[in-house]
């Protein structure tokens, strides 16, 4: 059982080797999890602490008579930094699924590749390649592949390629992966703490606790890291987040009895900013029949990035309600476990990401999917949280 943490937890394993650093990772989402792994993989002594009661983030699930209840849907790049990551560390194979294009529904278009129509395929197929921004169907495409994150080449290709994956496990099996790696490794992670304040060599938690470190990785949300940057530099916090864009998003989480969406793996309107994917349909050991919706409805409010289209996110939120009875007629009549949330954020962007050591200067780093990196949504948060952990050394010069 591992020590409780006090101002000299770092050291109670014993003799440290010269080279060894004292990392502490706020925030054990995709993100911290990846930063942690990777530095103490480079040899320094990581301590992880998430002020929530579980870890993982929003991707994380709840196992429920077979539905793998969750925070709306989560899809993930084959061979990408997530798939990658957690093929690196388990000997287990990782089973895994991805969207069929021609089962992949676009409101007024129809099925993006139709098996009994090769001219609308072949038309289709050329105007996906072409990525004209202005073509409705690439659009509806990159609203998929991004959920309102705009276009992302990667993402896009990945759907095209038809390597836009989901898998068995669900998320909480993805997470249960990288944590069962930290526990092999000995990384201590403590549910529960809020740290309130950071200084140079050392952070504070609200229950009165000092903990001395050497470098500080910020891998929670952007309002968090920037009111913790503020306490030790608040210039350099304003200066780095003065430009914060959000888009969020309303969910819906249904595990039904019945199959509305008639084995078609998503349907997708762009124009009103809605999708629903059935994940049973795309892989079918994630559950015993049925089937497993995960609707959401993206931007639209004040404050969202783009057009302001609903009063509040309760309206919002029955708009997509409205969405699921035309797209998904007698959905409701089939409920076996519901979820809503009406506000989550899906993108976090500060007028252009942040480097992952803009801070470092000040012994701290960042991670997460705000931070730079060639990848979006869960792939950006662990590229960005490795990014973080080889980074480390470099914070202290």
């Amino acid at each position: 059982m591992p020590p409780k943490i006090t101002g000299e937890w770092f050291h109670d394993a014993g003799e440290e080797p010269e080279s060894m650093v004292r990392v502490l990772v706020i925030g054990a989402g995709l993100a911290g999890l990846a930063c942690a792994l990777e530095a103490t993989t480079a040899g320094h002594h990581v301590v992880l602490l998430e002020r929530s009661s579980r870890i993982g983030g929003r991707g994380t699930t709840q196992n429920l008579d077979g539905f793998a209840m969750g925070y709306g849907p989560h899809l993930f790049v084959e061979k990408g930094p997530l798939h990658s990551l957690v093929r690196k560390l388990s000997r287990v194979r990782i089973s895994t699924s991805p969207v069929k294009l021609h089962r992949l529904e676009v409101v007024g278009h129809g099925v993006v590749r139709p098996i009994d129509d090769t001219t609308t395929a072949v038309l289709n197929k050329r105007a996906l390649k072409q990525r004209n921004p202005n073509n409705p169907l690439v659009k509806a495409c990159d609203f998929f592949s991004t959920w309102g994150g705009g276009q992302n080449e990667q993402r896009a290709l990945a759907l095209r390629k038809e390597r836009l994956l989901v898998c068995n496990e669900g998320w909480a099996g993805l997470v249960g992966r990288l944590a069962a790696a930290l526990d092999e490794v000995g990384v201590f992670v403590e549910c529960g703490p809020e740290v309130v304040r950071i200084e140079k060599g050392s952070v504070h938690l609200r229950d009165g606790r000092m903990i001395e470190t050497d470098v500080v990785v910020l891998a929670c949300g952007v309002v968090s890291a920037r009111k913790l940057l503020s306490s030790l530099d608040d210039e350099l916090s304003g200066a780095l987040f003065s430009k914060v864009k959000r888009v969020s998003a309303s969910i819906i989480e249904a595990g039904l009895d019945a199959k509305p969406l008639s084995g078609r793996h998503a349907v997708v309107d762009a124009e009103g900013g809605f999708s629903i994917l059935d994940y049973h349909a795309i892989h079918p050991l994630l559950g015993p029949g049925g089937s497993h919706l995960s609707a959401l409805s993206v931007g639209g409010l004040a404050g969202d990035a783009g057009e302001t289209r609903y009063e509040s996110a309760s309206h919002r939120l029955e708009a997509l309600k409205a969405f699921l009875g035309q797209r998904a007629s007698g959905w409701n009549d089939h409920i076996i476990h519901y979820s809503q949330q009406e506000k989550i954020t899906l993108h976090e962007t500060v007028g252009g990401r942040i480097p992952v050591d803009a801070a470092a200067h000040k012994g701290v780093l960042f991670a997460g999917p705000w931070t730079e990196s060639a990848f979006i949504l869960a792939d950006a948060a662990i590229d960005s949280g490795r990014q973080a952990g080889r980074s480390v050394s470099s914070a202290l010069r």
